[in-house]
């Protein structure tokens, strides 16, 4: 079982009363600003955790979908390098997370994201072995899982990789489609990494769009990667990871209307967390994800580099300004 350590929450407390009470210095923008809350999960209180490096968390809650569920939410995380994912679970997005004791569920694959699927009356989850595409696997109990084969693949935009999805009910119009994928790939022609999409009408055969939907802006690196999808008061936003840092670096937006078009041209961008260079978060975010509880946003995601640990922030869902008007500047 792993729980909150004193020292490391602590260390994190401090870190955010030093700036202010907030989780790194974000510039303003229409998303309020994160509290760092602690540490989710880390490998020294894990079985399942090679060479302590966590990566990439990927939450469902699950009482309501699945039989007999060992907690209200699932949290699937991984280890760097292939090494398999695990699974642990808590009744609340605030912990204590405990460990499933048959990890790692899925074995020599990394980088896990999960969705209820309707159509299949499944879980569905992706995660990659080989960089070059992701794979799909399904389950009814949400431990036991059944590969089904490949979801997307970096040969079909071109790219070098295929890599860190996360998939959403997200209907798009102007394909009629109803689920979205947000994914992470390496052009080497332009010697980029891109944000790219791909669509569905039942969660298990994809579409990839042959342009990128998001790409780096003027002052970005560029590579950006490990994209999410954000929801919030009537408004949607792209989250990803810039590379400041190695394999990772501060949480950055840039908001979309419904049909995911970035908003003013290539769309404006902002930082939601930068993360302190100091210990336990060593300047680097990875693998960032959302959910709304009540009147707040919990962001859970990886952080820091060997070892890698999972740490989590919440924001005050109230404070969402509305959509703006048409006519309004973006």
């Amino acid at each position: 079982m792993s729980r909150t350590r004193p020292l490391l929450l602590a260390v994190l407390c401090a870190a955010a009363c030093l700036l202010g009470g907030v989780a790194g210095r974000a510039e303003p923008g229409p998303l309020p600003p994160f509290t760092l809350r602690g540490v989710a999960l880390e490998g020294k209180s894990l079985s399942f955790a090679p060479r302590g490096q966590l990566e990439r968390p990927a939450v469902i809650r699950v009482d309501g979908l699945v039989a007999n569920p060992l907690g209200r939410y699932y949290l699937y995380y991984s280890a760097h390098n292939h090494a398999g994912i695990g699974l642990a679970y808590a009744d609340s997005l605030d912990g204590p997370w405990r460990e499933h004791p048959d990890n790692p569920l899925i074995r020599d694959v990394a980088i896990p994201d999960v969705l209820w699927i309707e159509e299949s009356g499944r879980l569905h989850l992706w995660a990659h072995g080989d960089n070059s595409r992701t794979d799909l696997w399904t389950s009814s109990d949400g431990v036991r899982f059944r590969r089904q084969g490949t979801s997307i693949r970096a040969d079909a935009v071109n790219t070098r990789n295929a890599t860190y999805t996360r998939a959403y009910d997200h209907p798009l119009q102007r394909f009629g489609s109803r689920y979205v994928m947000l994914y992470s790939g390496w052009s080497e022609r332009r010697g980029l990494r891109a944000i790219w999409l791909a669509t569905s009408t039942d969660g298990s055969t994809w579409t990839q769009l042959p342009t990128p939907l998001v790409e780096s802006a003027e002052g970005e690196t560029r590579n950006i990667y490990d994209p999410a999808l954000l929801r919030v008061g009537g408004r949607a936003f792209v989250v990803y990871q810039d590379q400041s840092a190695h394999r990772g670096g501060a949480i950055r937006y840039v908001e979309v209307d419904p049909e995911l078009h970035p908003i003013g041209g290539g769309g404006r961008r902002f930082v939601l967390l930068e993360p302190d260079p100091g210990q336990p978060l060593q300047g680097r975010f990875r693998g960032t994800t959302f959910h709304q509880d009540g009147d707040r946003i919990v962001l859970l995601s990886g952080a820091a580099s060997r070892p890698g640990i999972i740490v989590y922030a919440t924001a005050d869902l109230t404070t969402v300004a509305p959509p703006p008007r048409a006519g309004d500047p973006p």
